[in-house]
């Protein structure tokens, strides 16, 4: 049982680190594609909501998985 929690919680660590990759990486301005936009203030001012909610998000997955997989066994 134990091994199986810490393997949910090392697949929510994953799937947070990916979230915080895919937020990071598609944001117009700190994301890999920040230049290939016309105007890029109009885009960081619609894409700035989204960005904040999903590393949010990812954060507090990651940091459920980290919790989950450092804590003891009862």
């Amino acid at each position: 049982m134990d091994r199986e929690i810490r393997k949910s919680g090392l697949n929510l660590v994953l799937a947070g680190v990916i979230g915080l990759l895919f937020f990071w990486l598609t944001d117009p301005v700190y994301g890999i594609g920040h230049k290939t936009f016309d105007n890029p203030v109009d885009a960081m001012n619609e894409a700035w909501i989204g960005t904040l909610a999903g590393v949010t998000v990812s954060a507090g997955i990651l940091l459920l998985g980290i919790w989950i997989m450092t804590r003891r066994p009862t």
